[in-house]
């Protein structure tokens, strides 16, 4: 499980270091690849599996269907943390979530998120002015 919130900042090869409290459950290769709102998403070799499992139940005759899966596997890089525990995040997905030098890295159970930190910061600031009206739907 995944919790927390890790501010880290990319080196000048674009690497970022994972928390020391999300290595222990990142073994091996692991998944990196668009999320929404223009963050990232982290998914362990089993959340991958049942990601790509979902994903092959939908209908590929029908084009949004098709699209997602595009989006979705084209995205997609396989990762391993190196001796430092960075992982390195290409210029593409770096580019989508419009990281510059200061990320977050976010816990989501069963995914790690990371935002560019001034994104992120506006994100749950405007979240957090609406979280009743949001608990309440």
């Amino acid at each position: 499980m995944f919790l927390g919130e890790y501010v880290h900042k990319l080196d000048n090869k674009n690497r970022i270091m994972i928390p020391s409290d999300f290595r222990e459950d990142l073994e091996g290769y692991f998944y990196l690849t668009k999320g929404p709102e223009k963050s990232l998403v982290v998914y362990t070799e089993d959340e991958f599996q049942k990601r790509s499992e979902a994903l092959d139940q939908l209908v590929y005759e029908n084009k949004k269907n098709r699209a997602i899966k595009r989006l979705f596997f084209s995205s997609t890089v396989k990762v391993a943390l190196d001796k430092q525990g960075r992982i390195l995040i290409n210029k593409s997905l770096k580019d989508y979530a419009g990281i510059s030098d200061e990320a977050i890295l976010i816990g989501n159970n069963t995914t790690i998120e990371i935002w560019d930190k001034k994104i992120w910061d506006d994100y749950i600031n405007e979240v957090e002015v609406n979280l009743s009206d949001i608990m309440d739907e």
